[in-house]
């Protein structure tokens, strides 16, 4: 296992440098979550020379009074305060550095300054940098991130992200834990990347052998070759979304993260197709492509069947299928056979199924469990799409069929449309089964066809 970054991930002790007494200041709330979290309670050390107590732990006047060595340190004070605390870090034998703080390079000159001289220090004294301007770490052992987590909703599971953005130690985790019911190992913040980028938290990410998928939101590659390299050696999927891609982007992501993209958005596609990972283009596709890495097996061939109620959604799909590398090919005869058996004489079943008339002879939760065990026995068929309509012809249905699939170790991704309380109620009873819902088709295809590239690419088959 990497201990590189294990100060952040794993430290022994803890101080919080910009503590407060009220409840509604960030200082606080990091405070609470370290609490929370922690499990040495007796070594977190609050910092703030105006109190004495702060939820019941003692408070210090400065990192100068703790007794003995610390090994990470938590900063929500102003940029011009942090050289000073710095030079105090070395006399206290800190490994590493959090800083939350906002206000260094990407507010202008005097931020970008003392940036630099943050930057210095901490190469001097041999401290770990992580930010500023960021909300640090949601991992399943500790939270340092301002933004409360209530640990009646945490999940503890595969994946570990990166984002530039606080957004993702906050409000992407939350959406993580309460909608798509994904259990995270490291959700990482990294803001303005003074010291520790992309490329520390890419080879943590490939080590650690708790994590099964690597996602990562970025301004901008910091450095853009060993990122490449590092990913290359990947056996896991790396899922990317790159903002700053265009000139109004660009301009963004200073003012965001003071960050610079290198090379054109064509060239760095390029690289990232070259390394395998998998570029997504807005923070939709960003979440459906990292539950589908995250629930699903991997298919072995491109071969797609499609479930649908309505010849419609048959025909659409098949024309998105169509732009893809994925087939959905004619089924076999034993299936066909097998298959009869369910339809009535009239509809002869082909893929796409239409299996309507199935549904008015048995119904459709008793049909559908007939058809699926006959399509995913089927070796021609790799994965399935359900389609399915929230209207009363389907109040049969269960949604706990899904999950009574998963022995198959075949993708398969239900699209529901209809009445908005019983998808909701469907959806949230798939996903928190561990299985995948997306409410439009061609993002279906297309999270299928990520699966299935990115299986090409680890058999090093060219596409």
């Amino acid at each position: 296992m990497n201990n590189a970054l294990s100060m952040f991930f794993q430290p022994s002790s803890i101080a919080i440098v910009g503590v407060s007494r009220n409840p509604n200041k960030a200082g606080y709330g990091i405070l609470k979550n370290v609490i929370q979290t922690f499990p040495f309670k007796d070594r977190i050390y609050p910092i703030n020379p105006s109190a004495n107590k702060i939820l019941n732990l003692t408070v210090y006047a400065s990192l100068l009074e703790i007794p003995g060595s610390i090994d990470l340190v938590i900063f929500f004070v102003v940029p011009k305060d942090i050289p000073e605390l710095l030079i105090q870090c070395s006399q206290k034998g800190v490994r590493g550095v959090i800083i939350e703080s906002a206000g260094f390079a990407e507010v202008g000159q005097e931020g970008r300054l003392i940036q630099e001289r943050v930057q210095k220090l901490g190469q001097k004294f041999n401290i770990r940098i992580w930010g500023g301007n960021c909300m640090g770490t949601v991992t399943d052992e500790l939270i340092t991130t301002f933004e409360p987590i209530p640990n009646e909703i945490r999940l503890k599971g595969s994946l570990s992200l990166v984002g530039q953005s606080g957004y993702f130690s906050g409000a992407v985790v939350l959406q993580c834990f309460t909608e798509r019911y994904l259990g995270i190992r490291k959700a990482c913040s990294i803001g303005n990347r003074i010291d520790i980028d992309e490329c520390d938290l890419l080879r943590d990410f490939l080590e650690d052998e708790k994590t099964k998928v690597a996602a990562f939101y970025l301004e901008g590659l910091k450095r853009p070759r060993e990122f490449i390299n590092i990913a290359k050696s990947s056996k896991k999927p790396i899922i990317c979304l790159l903002g700053g891609q265009s000139r109004v982007g660009r301009q963004a992501a200073l003012s965001h993260t003071s960050s610079t993209t290198s090379g054109s958005p064509e060239l760095l596609s390029g690289l990232l197709k070259q390394a395998g990972i998998i570029q997504v283009q807005d923070f939709g596709e960003f979440f459906n492509i990292i539950e589908s890495f995250v629930k699903l097996p991997i298919p072995t061939s491109n071969k797609l069947a499609i479930i649908t109620i309505t010849g419609a959604g048959g025909v659409i799909a098949s024309d998105i299928v169509a732009q893809t590398f994925l087939e959905i090919p004619e089924l076999s005869a034993a299936t066909e056979l097998a298959l009869k058996a369910i339809f009535p004489p009239w509809m002869p079943p082909k893929n796409p199924v239409d299996s309507w008339p199935a549904f008015e002879l048995h119904g459709l939760d008793t049909a559908l469990r007939k058809i699926f065990p006959i399509l995913l026995g089927d070796e021609k068929i790799n994965a399935i799409i359900l389609m399915i309509a929230c209207m009363s012809v389907a109040a049969s249905f269960d949604p706990e069929i899904i999950s009574s699939l998963k022995g198959y170790k075949k993708p398969i991704i239900t699209y529901f449309v209809g009445n908005k309380m019983v998808k909701s109620q469907w959806t949230d009873i798939i996903r928190r089964d561990g299985g995948v819902v997306f409410d439009d088709i061609n993002t279906c295809v297309k999270s299928i066809e990520f699966l299935y590239l990115w299986n090409k690419f680890q058999n090093r088959e060219v596409f």
